[in-house]
């Protein structure tokens, strides 16, 4: 077990392109994004298990920053955690998941953060599941029409990127779990974020300054938002509940439509919302006939890497016969946790 050598980039994404993924993706293309886009990446960052010269596991730590209750928060994602068949079952995966929170801790990490469904896997090594509240919104056949909504452009990089980010700071600033991005990282994230057919729609406000954007995309088999974001302005609510409602209008040609398999009125009649605690857009988008189905999603699991420096990040001390778990639950809540799908790693 060690990590990745510059020369191996290809092997590892041979290694991955073993895994059969969802929305159409190989793993060599998928992963191969953030070797390639993600100005946090490191082959330090990527720990490996060789066996007769061959590559046959592998786990990826995320450098992220995470804002939490004010401050931002040093996080190590984990991702790329595959096995080749013939090795399974013999504990190579949670040796270098143990190396890996080794290395967070080592380069400062104080909260690891993974998704997944093998919670029973990862709880026996130290996550901890952070139930969240989503929503599912459909479209009803009282739906405002596409052609009477406002206008919508799609996004622009070289002409929007300034007020995209202004707008995803201030609003994403006082949501927890959120993740801080630098220019460098919004650029890069564009290309690795989502999906090939991302739709990144901008809405304008009278002076046509951008007011709301909003990121749709096949996600997981759904029709799902991935990030959203709007101004102050007493405009900004109905203009992103428009973004919103022209994400659900079929269209053709479709290609998130046609990458599911899916016609594109089916594809798009649901749409599966990030945890994005606006009650002033569920509002507005219960007015115009969008119902809401709520569920828990059970994929987010935290592990504390470092307790004793996150208590000294919050100036709070756990309190008697507190687990770490239990003070990161207190410091943010399961509940609380925000973390926009267009950063899943």
């Amino acid at each position: 077990m060690r990590t990745l050598r510059r020369d191996e980039r290809e092997a590892v994404l041979a290694l991955l392109d073993e895994w059969p993924l969802s929305d159409g993706w190989r793993g060599r293309d998928y992963f191969g994004r953030y070797i390639e886009l993600d100005p946090t990446y490191a082959d330090d960052n990527f720990w490996v298990a060789e066996q007769d010269g061959q590559l046959v596991a592998c786990v990826q730590i995320f450098p992220r920053q995470l804002r939490v209750r004010g401050t931002t928060l040093p996080v190590g994602g984990i991702g790329s955690v595959f096995t080749r068949e013939a090795a399974r079952g013999s504990g190579v995966a949670s040796r270098l998941l143990e190396a890996s929170v080794a290395a967070m801790r080592e380069r400062s990490m104080e909260v690891s953060l993974l998704f997944a469904s093998r919670h029973a896997f990862y709880g026996r090594l130290g996550w901890l599941l952070w139930p969240r509240q989503r929503s599912l919104w459909l479209r009803a056949d009282t739906n405002t029409a596409p052609d009477a909504l406002r206008p919508v452009e799609a996004f622009d990089a070289s002409r929007d990127l300034d007020e995209v980010m202004a707008l995803h700071e201030r609003y994403s600033a006082s949501r927890d779990g959120t993740v801080v991005r630098d220019r460098a990282f919004w650029l890069g994230q564009l290309g690795f974020a989502g999906n090939p057919t991302e739709e990144f729609l901008v809405a304008r406000d009278a002076a046509g300054r951008v007011e709301a954007y909003a990121r749709a995309s096949l996600f997981e088999g759904f029709c799902a938002i991935l990030e959203l974001g709007r101004s102050d302005a007493p405009t900004a609510t109905l203009a992103l509940a428009d973004l919103v409602q022209h994400s659900m209008a079929p269209r053709d040609p479709d290609p998130s439509a046609a990458r599911a398999g899916r016609p594109s009125a089916e594809f798009r009649r649901m749409l599966l919302a990030p945890t994005h605690d606006d009650a002033a857009l569920d509002a507005a988008l219960a007015a115009r006939g969008v119902a809401a189905k709520h569920f828990e999603e059970r994929a987010s699991m935290l592990r504390v890497v470092n307790a004793e420096a996150l208590a000294r990040r919050f100036g709070e001390a756990p309190r008697v016969g507190e687990s770490p778990a239990s003070m990161l639950r207190r410091l943010l809540p399961p509940e609380q946790l925000v973390f926009w799908p267009a950063d899943r790693f």
